[in-house]
């Protein structure tokens, strides 16, 4: 492998390729109703949650950013203005973007909820090896890999810094059917927009190099006892959050399906260049505020300010996302 990232056929090192191209990054959605329910204890790698008789812990695998053209490519910059202003808040140059990545601890079981993105994706992310470690948790001790989407900064970090084998070396990876089927079709690098062909190209290697220690699973599949999968598609065709339920209380890791604590609640219905069927993302994520609100859900978003736990709160006929 080279130093710089594997190189693609032509001679082109993933690191180039990323280089040129930004990060990609509805019905009723299964969640049953209860009050939220949980206990948040402070901590200084990660923030510690109890529902019911299932820890989840949330951990940093850094930040990623993308330009703000990329992301939000049919927004007036007036508009985007206007809405950061009216919160207080400057309108942003860039997004930067942290990394949320989740350990649910279930028994003996040890299950993190995506892997994060490695060495080789951008400088400011791959700390996740680190994180953990910092509390106590080595590769070894990972049961299960569940992977909400096959893009970079969810999938990558799953295979050890030369690509030579799983970083979870003890642990089986899962991903929903309709995701694995997408990333693992040869015909998706030559299909998918420009932006979009060197990430194809990377997860399905990198799925490759998972090999039969990962197993599609349904849709709504039950991962773990108070684990299962939720379909949230529209940011990638088979995108899927993860439901914990224990005790009464609920949390919903939503992976990418609200990525931005601002434009995400108070603004769900703004295309986002990082979703590859921008209809769909947006009555999903119409559809997901309605139902955390509603049933008063606890969430945790990757890309949401760390450590992206919160809830879901409707005001002046919009949604706003209430961290802690």
């Amino acid at each position: 492998m080279s130093p710089h990232g594997t190189t693609e056929p032509g001679g082109t090192t993933r690191r180039a390729l990323l280089a040129a191209a930004p990060l990609v990054g509805s019905a009723a959605l299964g969640l049953a109703g209860a009050p939220m329910g949980v206990r948040l204890a402070r901590a200084r790698a990660s923030d510690t949650l109890a529902i019911g008789d299932i820890r989840v812990r949330v951990v940093s695998d850094g930040t990623v950013a993308l330009p703000v053209s990329f992301t939000l490519p049919e927004t007036d910059d007036a508009d985007l203005d206007a809405l950061f202003r009216a919160n207080g808040m400057e309108p942003p140059r860039e997004f930067v973007n942290q990394t949320n990545v989740v350990l649910i601890e279930v028994g003996e079981r040890r299950i993190l909820v995506d892997a994060g993105s490695g060495p080789t994706f951008q400088a400011t992310a791959g700390r996740l090896t680190d994180a953990l470690l910092e509390i106590g948790v080595a590769p070894e001790d990972v049961t299960d890999v569940v992977f909400t989407h096959g893009h970079a900064d969810h999938l990558w970090g799953a295979v050890d810094d030369f690509e030579e084998g799983p970083r979870f070396p003890n642990a089986r990876h899962v991903m929903g059917e309709t995701e694995h089927a997408f990333w693992t079709d040869p015909a998706t690098p030559e299909t998918a927009p420009d932006w979009l062909k060197g990430l194809a190209l990377g997860a399905a290697r990198v799925i490759g190099t998972l090999g039969d220690s990962l197993e599609p699973a349904g849709d709504a599949a039950e991962l773990a006892p108070g684990v299962r999968y939720v379909a949230t598609p529209g940011h990638t065709p088979g995108h899927a959050s993860v439901l914990v339920e224990s005790g009464g209380s609920q949390l919903l890791v939503g992976g990418d399906a609200l990525t931005n604590a601002l434009i995400s609640f108070q603004k769900p219905d703004w295309p986002l260049g990082t979703d590859l069927d921008r209809e769909q993302a947006i009555a999903t994520r119409l559809a997901l505020l309605d139902r955390l609100a509603t049933d008063r859900i606890g969430l945790v978003g990757f890309h949401l300010p760390f450590p992206g736990i919160g809830s879901v709160e409707r005001r002046n006929g919009a949604f706003i996302f209430a961290s802690g």
